[in-house]
This record gives structure tokens, sequence and C-alpha cells, in this order.
């Protein structure tokens, strides 16, 4: 799954009516940045038995520590599975800028 820098995640949006849909595994969004798209709801996503959440960038920095911290004011934050996986870059975990060719730091 990714991560929108408002919070975002499988076109559930802020402030949509489709984040209460909880009768049907996919609804139709309202139009979000030109385009109006279907998801999976809530109940459907949470029939998975890992969610793998994949986030880059600066901007994803605020909302991954709403995600982490299990904020259910954000659209992400509703997601609930059976177990979760935060992949992210440096730059959306606060560690500096993200760099191309970056060698991890040496480990124990």
């Amino acid at each position: 799954m990714g991560l929108g820098a408002d919070g975002h995640t499988a076109s559930l949006v802020p402030r949509d009516p489709v984040l209460e849909v909880l009768d049907r595994p996919v609804a139709l969004m309202a139009p979000y940045m030109g385009h109006r798209r279907m998801t999976l709801t809530y109940p459907a996503l949470a029939r998975a038995q890992q969610v793998l959440w994949l986030i880059t960038g600066a901007d994803k920095r605020e909302p991954l520590s709403r995600l982490v911290a299990g904020d259910r004011s954000i659209p992400a934050g509703r997601v609930e599975a059976a177990a979760s996986l935060v992949l992210a870059d440096a730059a959306a975990a606060g560690r500096g800028p993200a760099r191309v060719g970056a060698q991890p730091p040496a480990g124990p």
C-alpha cells in the first residue's frame, strides 16, 4: 500500500463518503484530483493476512508518523490487517533525504 501526503491510501481519501462504506468490498469514490476511482473498502482490506506499506519521500514524514502511531483520523490509519510491515525510505522516515546509491549504515 502507498501513503499520500494527505494520509490517503487505496483511493481512500480524507472526507470522502466512501470511508464509511462497510457493506461491500468495492465502492466508487467521489472525484479526487480530477478522477473518480473505484477502491477497496475497509472491510475488504481487513481480510488481508498482511499489509505491506511502501512509503517514500519527505512529504510523507508526517502521515507516516501518524500511521505508525495508529492515528485513525487519517484514512490510512483505519486500515486493519492481521499483520502490517512498513518499508520507508530515509526521507519519509525523517532521517534526511534519500540518496541514490547511498549505503545503509553499518550494523552490529
